[in-house]
């Protein structure tokens, strides 16, 4: 069983009231929350908004914790928190959450962070992707096939910012088709043309090849893609 505390990635998206509020409105008082966890919530290291590239009245917060739920934990119970939440509510400035998962980071899988490039970047594309694997043994074959194709996008794409995954903490209450156990990798690079290049890199694509002839079979589940705002941090300096 997973530690609880282990290093947790969060994924939430919300819809805003576009009749209450606009976007820009929403993100700049959700960014006195994001101020607050950079200053104050060392095991916090990343708390980033980006809109919806299918939705523009959707915003995805990407949350980042070092201790798992011990870390949520203290970042729910700020006073920051509660501050926002009641403004917000006050207000009227969302009208639903539309997504809310997370998983448990595979220790030694990808990485999160290119320097200080990653810490406050506007316009980055941030693309999450869920696979489902018939039982632990092909998701742990899966993982070690994606490792190598890993170390290659690190040396090879200098614009891929963030490349990371793990595995989904329990199922979604919501949004796209999450399984307790399924994959869900999560993926940054500068901009548009930095991710169809990774999609279309021969390497990348003969990573489908090697899959099939180690005879792992997997689904596809969700696909989504957000547009960074310069609001919140993706990632703090060490």
């Amino acid at each position: 069983m997973t530690d609880p505390n282990a290093s947790m990635t969060a994924l939430v998206e919300f819809q805003i009231r576009t009749d209450e509020t606009t976007m820009g409105d929403w993100l700049d008082e959700w960014q006195k929350r994001a101020q607050d966890a950079l200053d104050a919530e060392p095991e916090t290291t990343a708390y980033a908004a980006a809109v919806s590239l299918e939705d523009e009245s959707c915003v995805f917060v990407c949350e980042r914790y070092v201790r798992g739920g011990a870390s949520l934990k203290f970042h729910m119970e700020r006073s920051s928190h509660a501050a926002l939440n009641e403004t917000m509510g006050a207000r009227r400035m969302t009208k639903r959450r539309v997504m809310g998962t997370g998983f448990f980071d595979v220790p030694d899988f990808g990485w999160w962070r290119r320097g200080d490039s990653t810490r406050i970047q506007r316009d980055a594309i941030i693309v999450l992707l869920g696979l489902r694997l018939a039982d632990d043994a092909q998701r742990s074959d899966y993982m070690r096939i994606s490792q190598g194709h890993a170390d290659y996008c690190w040396v090879e794409e200098p614009d891929t910012l963030i490349y990371s995954g793990g595995m989904a903490l329990r199922d979604a209450d919501r949004g796209p088709d999450i399984k307790q156990g399924d994959l869900i990798f999560v993926m940054a690079c500068t901009d548009m043309a930095a991710v169809e290049k990774h999609s279309q890199d021969p390497q990348h694509l003969a990573l489908g090849q090697q899959l099939v002839e180690a005879g792992i079979e997997v689904t596809p589940t969700f696909h989504k893609m957000y547009r960074t705002t310069g609001h919140g941090f993706l990632a703090k300096g060490v």
